[in-house]
Order: structure tokens, then sequence, then C-alpha cells
């Protein structure tokens, strides 16, 4: 993520709909309805027996990242991996421009479940591995290995943000949980530049998902049918991809969250994923790995950075905190945990 504030969502109108209709030469047959998704506007539409999923980015997507990302979709699907299928315009273009926004249909994939369900897991994270092995060759241009925005922050800026971070949220005049939420990111901050430090230059990199999770896992009777939103896709250690992943989990899940048989269960589906990679983990990738789901968290110091409003960081600041006190006690039992996952 830049520096900028984040350009806005676009939205539906009478206009972009005519727009669509006339450039991939279908007529709707049903108001197109927002299928939802904080990043980009996606539209169902429908025109006669068929269906499709109409994105429009924002506008800060480039034409260069979106080439890359269709490229990524048709590399993961040769692989067997199920990826959209892009639908042509009539000028027979993969994409085209509505009032300075890129945009690209795709073929509808009829689903039933999304990846949220330790059961779903298990079957999706295998996948994630296989498509590690395949992004591991792809060749993408900087736009398609940078992000302008993510939900992740490298070991390297982690602590430049949350500094930046408290910093803003002192000079709003913190509340009690919100001096909180700023300690506890600062000490998690601080401990992980020292811990991560004499490891993190050995871990391998290269282009990942980026967000790996829930509605972006689509399933049909029981089975993965679609992989998609590569929106966060970047290039970056590949067990900061699982430690998103894993986080989530976690934080869904908060029953019991520091319990060895949490720390198994995630253990499971961290051997799910490994069971989908071409090159095994290595013994340093499995002794960063809770070091990098404890860093996950931190993703949010960098939008806190940036907000202007306090009244907007009333609800990432207490959605996060328990996630922050709950990485600091993987790194008071970091030997534990380091133990367990290898």
């Amino acid at each position: 993520m830049t520096k900028q504030r984040e350009s806005p969502r676009p939205t539906p109108s009478p206009e972009l709909f005519d727009f669509v209709q006339a450039s991939y030469g279908v007529e709707f047959t049903e108001s197109p309805m927002d299928l939802g998704g904080s990043r980009n506007l996606n539209l169902l539409v429908s025109a006669k027996e068929k269906r499709y999923v109409v994105r429009v980015y924002r506008s800060w997507v480039t034409a260069h990242r979106v080439a890359d990302i269709q490229r990524v979709h048709r590399l993961l699907s040769s692989g067997g991996i199920p990826s959209p299928v892009v639908v042509p315009t009539l000028a027979g273009t993969s994409w085209t421009f509505h009032k300075g926004c890129l945009l690209e249909m795709e073929e509808y994939v009829e689903s039933d479940a999304y990846m949220d369900s330790w059961e779903r897991l298990a079957v999706g994270l295998p996948l994630l591995g296989r498509t590690h092995s395949f992004l591991k060759k792809a060749e993408v241009s900087w736009a398609g290995k940078r992000p302008p925005i993510a939900n992740h922050i490298s070991s390297e800026e982690a602590l430049a943000w949350t500094m930046r971070a408290v910093r803003r949220i002192e000079h709003w005049g913190p509340t009690a949980q919100e001096a909180r939420f700023a300690s506890a990111a600062q000490d998690l901050a601080h401990r992980l530049r020292v811990l991560e430090k004499g490891l993190v230059t050995h871990l391998p990199h290269q282009l990942v998902h980026g967000d790996f999770w829930d509605n972006n896992v689509f399933f049909h009777n029981g089975k993965v049918v679609l992989i998609t939103d590569l929106d966060f896709m970047g290039e970056r250690a590949r067990i900061d991809d699982i430690a998103l992943t894993l986080y989530y989990t976690n934080s869904t899940f908060s029953e019991d969250p520091l319990s060895d048989e949490r720390i198994q269960r995630l253990r499971d589906l961290l051997e799910a994923y490994a069971s989908g990679l071409d090159e095994p983990l290595t013994a340093v990738e499995r002794l960063a790995l809770p070091l990098a789901i404890a860093r996950t968290p931190l993703f949010m110091m960098r939008y806190l950075a940036l907000m202007e409003a306090k009244e907007a960081a009333a609800k990432p600041i207490a959605e996060t905190l328990p996630d922050l006190e709950w990485a600091l006690q993987i790194l008071t039992d970091l030997n534990h945990w380091q133990q367990r996952l290898t």
C-alpha cells in the first residue's frame, strides 16, 4: 500500500449498466446485483440464460496489474486450479475502461459455500500450496508484484508503520481501549523486530495469492470450484501468505485460541497446505511461521496511520485489539509454538 489514501469503490449506475451491455453485446434480463466486496464493485448480471460477474476496479488499479492478474488466473487454470474465466468485449479485449476505472467480465460459477469452516479449510489449503508452486514460476510486472493496498505488512515495515499509527492515535486523544491497543501494537512491533531479524533473510520470496480466505474460495458440493480475488497478489515470503490464512482462522474461531488443541488444529492446516507444495517448507520457514502469524494483525497499523478521522478508527481498533493480545501471547510462548509447528 502506498502512502496515498484509498481511491473510492466504484458505484453501480444506469450509465454503467448501459456501458457494459454495449461493450459486451449482452442484454440484461434482470437488474444487476451488487455482490459486495470492500475493494472492487462486483456485479452479478443475467443475460438470457447466462450469468456473469462484472468487476469494476478502483481507479488506482492499472492495466499492467490487471493484465498480470488475468495472466496468473490463466496459469493457475492450466494447472487444474479452478480460476475465473474472462469474457472478451465485442472489440476482443479482456477488459475495458469506464470513467477511469478498469472493468472486466467473468463467467459466473455456481457455489453453495465459502472456505469458512475447519472442514473446508482442510480441503482448500492444499490448493494454496499448489497455487504457490505455480506462482513461483510466474513472471509479472512491477505492478503485479506490488499491490496498491494489501492486508499484509512486511517485517521490515511493521515497526515504522506501527509507530506512525501510535502517534496518530495519541494525537486523537485515545480512550482507555485505544491506549491499550496502541501499547499492545507498539510492544508487539518492537519484539518482532528483534525476533524476526535473524530469520527473514533466509525465507523464500515469491508471488503469492494475498488473501486466501473465506469468500475468495468457493465450494460446491464439498469441492473447491473457484479461487478468486487476486487484489492483494504480491511478492513476499510465502509463509506470510499461509500465516494470513491461519491468523484469520484463529481470529474467526476465537474460542480457546492458545491451547495445545488449537495449535494442533493450526498445525493440521499447515500440513494440508504443505501437501500441495512442490518444494517443502524449510526448517527456517517453520520456525518463522509463528512470528509471521503474530505480525499479521499489524497490517491494520498502516490503515490507521493514514486515517484522518478518529471515528473511522474505533471499529478496527476494537476488532483488532484481541488479535494483538493473542499475538503477544504467541511471542511469550514462542518456543512452544515453534516446537509444535515443526
